[in-house]
C-alpha cells in the first residue's frame, strides 16, 4: 500500500525532471506521462517548483515507468537518477557545501539535509571513521527504486568532495523486510 501523506520538496523532483529531458527522447517522456491520470501527467509536463512538494511514490512511478520506456534494469537506471540529482543539487542549493567539506564533515550534514526534503523519516550517520561511516533512514517507507536512487546519490556526494575508490553498498532495506534502510560507504 502506498503512503500518499509521504513526501519530497520540489527541488529533488526538479533533478528527476532534468534527468528524464536528458536520457529519454520527447517521444519517451510522453509515453512515460501517458501512463498516469491527466492530473498527475499534467502537473509533471511543466517544471515543478522548489517550493512544491510531491508524494514520494510518484517519484517512484514515474522513475519506474521511465526505466521500463528505456528499457533500462529499474535498479541502474534508478541508481543514475540519483547520481545525477546529486550533481545538480550541488550546483544548486548544496553547492557550498559538498565543493568545501570532506566526506566526514559532508556526512555531518546529512540529517540536516534529509530533513529538509522529506517531511518523513530521519537519516543518521553513525560509525564514522576517516574512510568509512554508516548511513540508516529511519522510519520511512522505501520502495526498491527510492533505495536505488539514494544510493546513487550518496555515491555522487562522496565523489564530488574529491575522495578516491568509493564503496557504497545498502546492507540493510525495509523495502526488503528490515526496519530501516542502511549504507556502508568507505573512501579513500
Amino acid at each position: 500500500m502506498v503512503d500518499e501523506s509521504v513526501t519530497v520538496k520540489g527541488s529533488p523532483v526538479r533533478s528527476l525532471q532534468k534527468f528524464f529531458d536528458a536520457e529519454l527522447t520527447p517521444a519517451e517522456r510522453e509515453q512515460v506521462l501517458d501512463a498516469f491520470p491527466v492530473d498527475v501527467a499534467a502537473r509533471f509536463r511543466k517544471p515543478i517548483l522548489a517550493t512544491e512538494t510531491i508524494p514520494v511514490y510518484l517519484l517512484n512511478r514515474l522513475t519506474e515507468e521511465a526505466a521500463r520506456v528505456k528499457k533500462e534494469p529499474l535498479e541502474s537506471f534508478a541508481r543514475r537518477a540519483g547520481r545525477e540529482g546529486a550533481s545538480d543539487a550541488v550546483k544548486g542549493i548544496y553547492r557550498f557545501i559538498a565543493l568545501v567539506l570532506t566526506p566526514p564533515a559532508l556526512l555531518g550534514k546529512a540529517s540536516h539535509m534529509w530533513s529538509s526534503l522529506y517531511n518523513r523519516g530521519e537519516m543518521r550517520v553513525d560509525e564514522q571513521t576517516d574512510t568509512s561511516a554508516r548511513i540508516r533512514v529511519l522510519d520511512f517507507p522505501f520502495e526498491a527504486v527510492g533505495c536505488a536512487r539514494v544510493t546513487g546519490w550518496i555515491e555522487r556526494m562522496a565523489e564530488i568532495t574529491g575522495v578516491k575508490n568509493i564503496k557504497v553498498d545498502q546492507t540493510q532495506c525495509c523495502a526488503k523486510g528490515a526496519a530501516f534502510c542502511e549504507w556502508r560507504l568507505s573512501w579513500s
